[in-house]
């Protein structure tokens, strides 16, 4: 008789489950990225601005282009607030995501560490009877010699 877990199907539903968590883990991984290089560009795009508005500053600046580098400094402000923003959203959720990919890896493994017992229990008894059906055949073989 061949091992059969019980639960096989409720392990493999929880196997299943964590495949799906991890899955939505490395999509909430990628958003983070992405929110972490748009801040990086971002912050990039200030620094240029800056040197530019300095190289300007010092050749000598009309007032227009004064009036246009203080509006694409306080675009560039607000973009860099919200990118900001977006980045901790995105943490938050990558923070939830994991303690819902580590609930189920747990759920898993309790149901995998179960099955693991009950084989092991399983291989004991049929190590057991195997030894048993040894000891009935060698009593039955002394208790007739000639047959």
């Amino acid at each position: 008789m061949a091992f059969r877990f019980a639960l096989e199907s409720i392990l493999r539903l929880r196997a299943s489950l964590e495949r799906q968590e991890q899955t939505r883990l490395e999509m909430a991984a990628r958003q983070v990225y992405s929110a972490r290089e748009r801040c990086e560009s971002l912050e990039k795009e200030r620094i240029d601005l800056e040197e530019k508005f300095l190289i300007s500053m010092k050749a000598g600046i009309e007032s227009s282009d004064l009036h246009f580098h203080l509006s694409a400094r306080s675009g560039l402000e607000f973009a860099q607030l919200e990118a900001e923003r977006a980045l901790v959203e995105a943490q938050k959720r990558w923070n939830e995501q994991r303690t819902k990919f580590l609930q189920a890896r747990r759920d898993r493994e309790v149901m995998a560490s179960i099955r693991e017992r009950q084989h092991a229990e399983y291989v004991t008894e049929q190590a057991r009877r195997e030894q048993q059906q040894i000891d009935d055949l060698f009593a039955m073989r002394r208790i007739r010699p000639n047959g």
